[in-house]
């Protein structure tokens, strides 16, 4: 009877394992945190006016319709990165070169007749091809937080997105540097007006783990010399 309750407290405690197991992510996330720090030429603002209804923004923001304009205001960046790079290198080199000399010599009488001949070329020939190329494309959309106001009223913006499916867990993250003016009516901005940017998008989980080598094979492509 013992041995049947016992049992039956562990399949409960596996079953409950496994439930926890799958509504949880692969393991702990810890966001990445980016401090940035303001460049001294920004450092110079231009005080408000005494009395003035928007102290601390730029003039040109009364007449723009920016909507993210102070900390922990939301934005939305939609990442729209492509990169197409090739590059091709084409060497050939040929080169000749013939060398001939020849002596005759003959003396009257019982002398023999003495005939000399010389003939030398050369022939070198080099040729080099080589081609390189690299393609890329991102498109997402990920909400980012106005972390930081700068002195001259540009933002500084972080954000994170995390999605879980089917044990594989995929990673966005974007931080950098907005202008007000280039925030759209629909409060979202575009990755290319974004500078000093950093876009990470990494994953984890059971397809990941299957790209990659095992520790074995590395180690011996490590050693090989060949």
């Amino acid at each position: 009877m013992r041995t049947a309750a016992l049992r039956l407290a562990l399949s409960l405690a596996a079953v409950q394992a496994l439930a926890a197991c799958g509504t949880s992510h692969i393991s702990a996330y810890v966001p990445k945190k980016r401090e940035y720090e303001a460049p001294a030429a920004a450092e110079a603002s231009t005080p408000a006016s005494p009395g003035s209804l928007w102290p601390g923004r730029a003039p040109t923001l009364l007449f723009a319709d920016a909507r993210a304009l102070r900390e922990n205001d939301i934005v939305v960046i939609k990442i729209e990165e492509v990169a197409d790079a090739k590059r091709r290198t084409d060497t050939d080199i040929l080169r000749s070169s013939n060398m001939a000399a020849s002596a005759f010599a003959s003396q009257g009488g019982a002398s023999p007749m003495i005939d000399f001949k010389l003939q030398g070329g050369m022939d070198t020939a080099f040729q080099g091809k080589g081609a390189t190329g690299r393609t890329e494309q991102f498109v997402a959309t990920v909400p980012a937080v106005v972390r930081k106001v700068l002195p001259n009223g540009n933002l500084f913006v972080e954000g994170h997105r995390v999605v879980l499916v089917n044990s594989e867990e995929q990673h966005f993250y974007i931080s950098g540097v907005v202008r007000p003016i280039d925030i759209e009516q629909d409060n979202s901005v575009r990755s290319t007006k974004v500078a000093d940017a950093e876009i990470e998008f990494t994953g984890r989980g059971v397809l990941t783990d299957n790209q990659k080598q095992g520790w074995l094979s590395r180690y011996f492509g490590w050693i090989w010399p060949f």
